[in-house]
């Protein structure tokens, strides 16, 4: 549903509250698992409370001849992951060996929520980062001060950026804009690789580009005033 409010009337109060207009109303109750018809258990196959299959780090469930993957497992609810952890069964489980070399490395991992504007996020948000262990350092970069969503006309929405305080290395990066999920892939690049917020605001970003905004926003680290390369 996209809800605009009300536009002001000429002296009406700032802090007004105005109504929302909408066409449909998503109520969205979460997902669970459908595997209490399965008698797993006498498969010898353990789930928790929820239902859920527990698997070890190789997707293997308690019975070592049983595997399982996706949404069933409780790992994070995308498809992309379903898709990771369904190759990894397969090489897990046709290793002539037995060894179970392959695993899901869940660090950086994207989601994208196709609202207008988008959310988006890669790696862990601050909060996540401080349960983690980790002294964080963050930067806010809002979209007034990135040159494409001034060309689009849009500057809706910012760009935060995680980081260790200690070694400065790129531990998530969240961001609320139009085109805000085509910014992750090169995020996740950089959490994966242990890029720092230096190499970040270093590296070449093309004018012109959403993606330009991570290395404006690497640059406050600095203390940088928030500016493109050529505006």
């Amino acid at each position: 549903m996209r809800c605009t409010p009300e536009p002001a009337s000429p002296g009406a109060p700032h802090a007004a509250v105005r109504p929302l207009l909408g066409q449909r109303l998503l109520i969205a109750t979460g997902r669970r698992a459908r595997t209490d018809g399965l008698d797993l258990a006498a498969a010898g196959v353990t789930t928790d409370e929820r239902g859920l299959v527990m698997v070890d780090e190789a997707q293997g469930a308690s019975n070592p001849r049983v595997y399982a993957a996706g949404e069933v497992t409780g790992a994070p609810q995308y498809i992309y992951v379903a898709a990771a952890a369904g190759r990894a069964v397969a090489v897990n489980a046709l290793a002539a060996d037995g060894s179970r070399p392959a695993r899901v490395d869940y660090s950086g991992l994207p989601s994208v929520v196709f609202t207008r504007p988008q959310l988006a996020s890669a790696g862990p948000t601050e909060a996540e980062a401080l349960a983690l262990g980790h002294d964080c350092m963050c930067r806010v970069l809002g979209l007034a001060d990135v040159p494409r969503a001034l060309v689009n006309r849009d500057t809706r929405g910012a760009v935060k950026l995680v980081a260790d305080a200690g070694t400065g290395r790129l531990l998530g990066v969240h961001a609320l804009a139009e085109g805000a999920g085509e910014l992750m892939l090169a995020a996740t690049y950089a959490i994966r690789a242990g890029m720092t917020v230096d190499d970040i605001a270093d590296t070449w970003a093309p004018y012109l580009t959403m993606a330009e905004s991570l290395r404006i926003a690497a640059g406050l680290f600095r203390n940088e005033l928030p500016t493109s390369c050529c505006a």
